[in-house]
């Protein structure tokens, strides 16, 4: 049973949700067949990986019917049912997060049964909850206009064909729905088109902004101006004013938007920071580092309580571009319990040494990384740089070319690593073996010799298309000699 579509399921519960499925299956209202609950006490007997000898197919009938004979489909059977009360449960779990969707629901059913004053009062409660809704945006929108639909039909049943209210605020919250949902869907368009030049078109787009730049209404709602301002910036990044207003609206008012668009639209403010470095701009390392303790603040770097190595190490560079240093090593101090117990030491060990490095206390970089064994290619390469760049500066020349030649072995080996990867690492550790043996040859060169040398290495340097660690090995050509 090892491979089978309901453990691979039932692993992604936690203890909690276990015991809660547990109680799901054992009440008769969900579910009726004792073997199916006798089935679920079983196997979740080898919980949480499900792994044991024991849990075989015939192993799991005897201990359901220890005096039948196996029987394969009835087994199937069970396990089938039990895989439906699963999804039945997950289904559940997202319903009672939505305590507005529940009362909605309700209030539905009420007007079905004509029961008008249990209507008037779970009415009331669900404007209570529209209101606690985290957020005024697209979601919100749509709640409210599915509503106030509701209360409309509740007064026509009372009154027959008389004015309401609740028509016009249907009409309103729609609008607003459906201008914020346009805009956040544009977004995501343009930002993918950005990223992996997806071809996404988003339809009617010139008339939607035509209507938003012409209606004060809707340009009084936060979040469709949050929405706007990020499009603006995504459609035009050379207008830099784009991203300082959007910025400036992410600060001014997080609340109007969920966690969740709030994140998103944090992303969309980082990767055009990313995009301003990547085309040359340096002055937007402090704005990435400011997103970044923005987004530490409000928790946006979380997903369920951890912090992705990725993101701990953008962070970490971040830090050590701006010069931040004292507070990099604090980050790395406070949030390293944060990160995923998988890889929680390579990733403190790349990212302290990465810090070591920076402060030029290259000894200790090296020892931060000395014993560690990288399985992610991006930290293995990583890492080999920062060991050759240390042994370099600390002038160990026999360390420094013994990395260099197993460092291009791996490259040459390896088929994790993409061929633009291994031609830009194999162009930098041609250079870096070329400059160092210059810089140990400087010494008996004659001046114009060596000024000569020193010229084609650079020309080298600046003409290669591919090449990693450019910066570093301008920098080294120019304390040769």
């Amino acid at each position: 049973m090892h491979s089978t579509s309901l453990l691979q399921l039932l692993r992604t519960l936690s203890t909690r949700e276990r015991t809660r499925f547990g109680h799901y299956v054992r009440s008769p209202f969900f579910n009726r067949h004792e073997k199916v609950a006798a089935l679920y006490e079983w196997i979740n007997h080898f919980a949480p990986d499900f792994e044991s000898a024991q849990m075989s197919r015939e192993a799991t009938w005897a201990a359901l019917f220890p005096e039948e004979a196996y029987n394969n489909t009835r087994l199937d059977n069970f396990t089938s049912d039990l895989l439906q009360l699963l999804y039945g449960f997950l289904a559940y779990l997202q319903y009672e997060q939505r305590p507005m969707l529940e009362r909605r629901l309700l209030v539905g059913e009420l007007l079905e049964r004509d029961a008008e004053k249990h209507v008037q009062r779970n009415a009331r409660r669900a404007r209570q909850l529209l209101a606690q809704l985290p957020g005024r945006s697209y979601e919100h929108f749509l709640e409210e206009a599915l509503l106030e639909q509701q209360l409309d039909q509740f007064e026509l049943n009372r009154r027959q064909r008389q004015f309401t209210s609740h028509l016009q605020k249907e009409s309103n919250a729609l609008d607003r729905f459906y201008w914020c949902n346009k805009l956040r869907l544009a977004c995501d368009m343009a930002s993918r088109n950005a990223v992996i030049n997806a071809g996404y078109e988003c339809q009617f787009l010139g008339q939607v902004r035509s209507i938003y730049e012409g209606s004060a209404a809707l340009q009084g709602e936060p979040a469709l101006a949050l929405y706007y301002r990020a499009l603006l910036m995504l459609e035009r990044p050379l207008e830099e004013g784009h991203y300082f207003g959007l910025k400036a609206l992410l600060l001014e008012r997080p609340e109007v938007v969920t966690i969740d668009e709030l994140r998103t639209l944090y992303h969309y403010a980082l990767n055009y920071c990313i995009r301003q470095i990547n085309s040359g701009q340096g002055t937007f390392y402090a704005e990435v580092f400011q997103l970044y303790e923005l987004m530490l603040e409000q928790g946006l770097l979380f997903v369920h309580g951890l912090l992705s190595e990725w993101s701990f190490k953008n962070i970490v560079t971040t830090g050590i571009r701006t010069g931040a240093f004292d507070w990099t090593e604090r980050f790395i101090n406070h949030y390293q319990p944060y990160l995923p117990e998988e890889g929680r030491s390579n990733a403190v060990a790349y990212n302290r040494a990465a810090l070591y490095y920076a402060r030029a206390d290259y000894k200790n970089a090296l020892l931060q990384l000395q014993d560690v064994e990288f399985t992610d290619t991006s930290y293995h390469l990583g890492a080999k740089i920062i060991q050759l760049k240390s042994y370099y500066e600390l002038d160990e020349p026999e360390p420094f070319f013994a990395l260099l030649e197993a460092f291009r072995k791996y490259l040459r080996r390896n088929r994790q690593i993409s061929d633009y990867r291994k031609k830009a690492n194999a162009s930098f550790l041609k250079l870096a073996r070329r400059i160092y043996e210059l810089r140990m040859e400087a010494s008996g060169l004659h001046r114009e010799i060596l000024a000569a040398r020193l010229e084609s290495l650079k020309q080298e340097v600046d003409s290669g298309t591919a090449v990693a660690n450019k910066n570093w090995l301008v920098q080294a050509l120019e304390k040769v000699g």
